[in-house]
């Protein structure tokens, strides 16, 4: 895998300017120098950064919900609620509205959990959260909701790193030693 994001997330596809539609190229760009897409017409530097994902880790009981993805990436696997942070929308709104949107809870956020950053990936920006309306339903993203308890989370079964590293931080806050 390269280090390298344009190829990464993009091989080969962004090869036009969005200013003037001039070709881009690769070229090093001050100050340290990496390369980057680069327009040969006007100078437009395109960076392409990664994008942000907002998600909760909704709290009730002692337990916690997660979802079963019924899409790709992670098809058949177990997250907690979380998407795509919209344009013009603060991180915090979109962890609620995502929460919403993949199980008809309204959440109240209690903190920031942790924020997870990996190569080629979306920074993954995660809260807890307490359930204070709404009623449990699937969506389209997910087949199947399930509140389980520490004890009780499908460590093998999970969709990604980020996934298990804060469902682990979450139980290894209340004094109990993660699984998986």
């Amino acid at each position: 895998m390269t280090d390298d994001p344009l190829r990464v997330l993009a091989p080969g596809t962004i090869r036009f300017c969005p200013l003037c539609a001039g070709t881009l190229g690769r070229a090093p760009v001050p100050p340290d120098l990496r390369e980057q897409a680069v327009c040969a017409a006007c100078g437009f530097v395109f960076y392409l950064n990664p994008k942000v994902v907002a998600g909760t880790i909704p709290e009730q009981d002692g337990r916690i919900l997660l979802t079963r993805r019924s899409i790709n990436p992670g098809r058949g696997l177990w997250t907690f609620p979380g998407g795509f942070v919209d344009f013009g929308e603060s991180v915090t709104d979109a962890a609620m509205r995502e929460t919403f949107e993949e199980t008809g809870l309204k959440v109240e956020l209690t903190g920031l959990h942790n924020v997870y950053s990996y190569p080629g990936s979306p920074v993954i920006i995660v809260y807890r959260a307490n359930v204070v309306g709404g009623t449990l339903t699937a969506c389209p993203e997910n087949d199947l909701l399930e509140w389980v308890t520490p004890a009780e989370i499908p460590w093998d079964t999970l969709a990604f790193p980020s996934t298990r590293e804060a469902l682990r931080e979450w139980v290894a806050a209340r004094g109990q030693m993660p699984g998986g």
